[in-house]
C-alpha cells in the first residue's frame, strides 16, 4: 500500500514538472503575444468609445453585451444540431469578443460616472474642478494590473 501511494506521488510529481515545462517554455511565450494584443484592442475600443461619448445610448451596457452573448447560444447550439459549422464558429468568436468587449464597456461606464460625480460636485462647491486625464488612461492602467496580477500570480506558483 505504501509503495502505491509512493508510486502515485512519484507520477503525480513528474507530470507536474512535465506541466510547467510545456506551460514554461512553449505557452509562456504566447501569452506574452496575446497580451500585447489584447492590449492593443483594449485601448482601440476604449479610445472608440471615448470619441463616440455622444453617440453611446445609455442601454450600451456591459451587462445588455453579457446579455446578447447568451443569446446567441441558441442560434449557435441549432445552427450546430442542423449541421453547420461555420457560422457557429463566427458565432463563438463573435461571443469571446463580447467577453473581452463587456469588460471594456464596464471601466467605460465606471469612469463616465466618476465624471458626473466630479461634475455634480463642482457644480454644488462653485469651485472649477480640473479635469480628470482622460478615462483611457484609467482604462489601460486597470487593465495593466490585471495582467500584473496574473504575471505575478504565474511567478509565485512556479
Amino acid at each position: 500500500m505504501a509503495s502505491d501511494k509512493t508510486l502515485l506521488k512519484t507520477i503525480m510529481d513528474l507530470v507536474d514538472v512535465i506541466v510547467e515545462l510545456f506551460l514554461g517554455n512553449v505557452i509562456k511565450p504566447f501569452l506574452k503575444l496575446h497580451e500585447k494584443a489584447y492590449g492593443a484592442l483594449n485601448a482601440t475600443l476604449r479610445s472608440l468609445l471615448d470619441n463616440n461619448k455622444d453617440h453611446i445610448p445609455d442601454w450600451f451596457t456591459a451587462n445588455f453585451i453579457t446579455y446578447a452573448r447568451t443569446v446567441l447560444v441558441i442560434p449557435c447550439i441549432l445552427l450546430l444540431s442542423w449541421g453547420h459549422t461555420v457560422l457557429p464558429s463566427v458565432i463563438v468568436i463573435l461571443v469571446d469578443f463580447g467577453d473581452f468587449l463587456d469588460g471594456v464597456v464596464a471601466r467605460y461606464w465606471v469612469d463616465i460616472k466618476k465624471e458626473q460625480q466630479e461634475e455634480a460636485l463642482s457644480k454644488k462647491d462653485g469651485k472649477p474642478r480640473s479635469r480628470s486625464v482622460s478615462p483611457v488612461n484609467s482604462d489601460d492602467d486597470s487593465f495593466g494590473k490585471f495582467t500584473q496580477v496574473t504575471a505575478m500570480k504565474n511567478a509565485s506558483s512556479s
